[in-house]
């Protein structure tokens, strides 16, 4: 006997092609959330773009970091001229469409409040004064109740649904039930329309995590972070090649009892867990679970069997993992993110540098920022001393067409494969002079005049402004700061009658 709940699956079932007959010309697509990327109804549509009376134009992608690179949009309409994609990250293929054809526009952004932002001109609670017309995700297949799991998708789903007039869930057989954490699923109730997606065509660009070895400048770069790292940390780790050789030196450094609390679930952070280094027994939040709110599975077996119904993990949504009270809240958090380029003010860049598309803010700004606020809390940004172009990453200024993503005030450690130094209180001779001890020594003597040239450095006042933890110029060790808590809102200053703030 079908129950009402089964009847209601089975009518709300089409084809892609289906969905892309009911798409019109002017019409605004949202194919994605991180993790969650459309693959059959974005096939469909492009198919239909052109100039004719049957065909679609003006058709305005709205995407927000989609991993998988869509080449019948370039195949199809390459120059752009009856669909527009807006992208907040740029993946490789996306800085190709915009070098080769000048399409594809840039949108800044940033996770959890950075989403809401962006996307509070399209959230109405009528659905037909919705700014999006159609949304299409990935998820599982509904289980007895008719909930879809979001699956490697989970981050922005709650807030892409509240911007679309139409949903359609991209129901996968790959994709692994992801356990909660929260807003992790969505009701049949809650969508308009499935489709099955045949994950054999469909694959999602496939990988060897496993076999990604670091180089020795990302190995030392590894080892200067180990030095502000502890047992029972809790870990958040970025995008890049820098995490494997941070898993390396963590497992090197035998750390124990580590936490995790990510966006992005890797390889790397797995086989933390797998190896009994984390335990997330002693998080202040979430004791006891790996927190995290997206994943690419580029190893489409291995992710599905270890996240499928895993209750070691716990999948939130955006507005939990990269909330800002939230992270302030998780006591010896570290976050160890990539970053493009520093200036000798303590600007940090990592999404747009140089009149040019990198990838994205993402989560570089919540957590360089408020996993520093946390009780005995750490925030590193990491990068070569130089590009794979040679060029310098520590530059006196930022260059015209950069955006800052994170202002020179409220940078804490910056970590090159010369060394790590932690900015949080130094003035601006002591920046300058500490950022310069990190950068490429062959770039030291240019740096330094440039710095004395523009008032980053004194002229001639004699002092060596170099600071050292627990050393020269007054500076607190980290273990020395380890218990304190920076205060928040409208608490006093208080180190010594404060023992919440403090940590006393």
């Amino acid at each position: 006997m079908t129950t009402p709940i089964e009847q209601k699956i089975r009518d709300k079932k089409r084809t892609a092609r289906q969905i892309a007959d009911m798409v019109r010309p002017g019409d605004w697509i949202n194919h994605g959330t991180v993790g969650g990327d459309s693959t059959v109804c974005t096939e469909a549509v492009a198919q239909r773009l052109g100039p004719g009376p049957g065909d679609l134009s003006d058709i305005e992608f709205w995407l927000a970091g989609n991993f998988y690179p869509h080449p019948e949009l370039q195949q199809i309409d390459p120059g752009q001229r009856f669909h527009c994609v807006h992208e907040h990250f740029f993946f490789p293929w996306n800085r190709k469409a915009r070098e080769e054809n000048g399409a594809t526009s840039w949108t800044p952004w940033g996770w959890a409040g950075g989403v809401w932002a962006h996307h509070y001109r399209f959230a109405h609670g009528d659905r037909q004064k919705r700014g999006i017309d159609w949304w299409f995700n990935a998820a599982t297949a509904p289980d007895n109740h008719g909930y879809f799991n979001m699956s490697y998708g989970t981050n922005s789903s709650q807030i892409f649904k509240q911007t679309a007039k139409k949903i359609v869930f991209e129901v996968r057989a790959d994709y692994p039930w992801a356990e909660g954490g929260r807003f992790n699923t969505i009701n049949i109730d809650d969508i308009d329309y499935w489709v099955e997606v045949d994950c054999e065509r469909y694959k999602w660009p496939q990988m060897n995590e496993k076999a990604i070895a670091p180089d020795a400048v990302e190995q030392e770069i590894a080892r200067h972070i180990m030095t502000v790292m502890r047992d029972r940390d809790v870990v958040q780790l970025g995008i890049g090649s820098l995490p494997s050789a941070c898993v390396a030196a963590m497992a090197d450094a035998g750390f124990k009892d580590l936490g995790i609390h990510t966006e992005m679930l890797n390889y790397g952070l797995i086989k933390m867990i797998e190896s009994g280094q984390v335990t997330n027994a002693y998080k202040s939040l979430d004791c006891g679970k790996s927190v995290w709110t997206f994943a690419f599975p580029v190893d489409v077996m291995w992710y599905y069997e270890t996240i499928h119904r895993n209750q070691a993990l716990a999948v939130y949504d955006i507005d939990y993992t990269n909330n800002l009270d939230v992270l302030r809240r998780i006591d010896n958090l570290i976050a160890i993110n990539n970053t493009v380029a520093v200036d000798l003010l303590g600007q940090m860049a990592c999404s747009f540098y140089d009149r040019r598309p990198i990838s994205g803010t993402g989560g570089f700004f919540q957590f360089i920022i408020f996993a520093a606020q946390a009780r005995g809390g750490r925030s590193v940004a990491a990068m070569t001393s130089r590009s794979k172009h040679n060029t310098p990453r520590i530059v006196p200024f930022l260059p015209s067409g950069t955006v800052v993503d994170v202002p020179a005030q409220l940078a804490q450690y910056v970590c090159t494969e010369y060394g790590i130094v932690n900015l949080r209180g130094l003035n601006g001779y002591e920046r300058a002079a500490a950022l310069i001890s990190i950068a490429h020594p062959d770039d030291r003597e240019w740096l330094t005049r440039e710095a004395r040239e523009n008032g980053l450095l004194p002229p001639q006042f004699p002092v060596d402004f170099l600071p050292a933890e627990g050393g020269t110029r007054r500076y607190p060790s980290y273990e020395d700061r380890r218990r304190y808590k920076m205060p928040m809102g409208g608490a006093l200053w208080g180190y010594d009658w404060d023992p919440i703030q403090s940590g006393k």
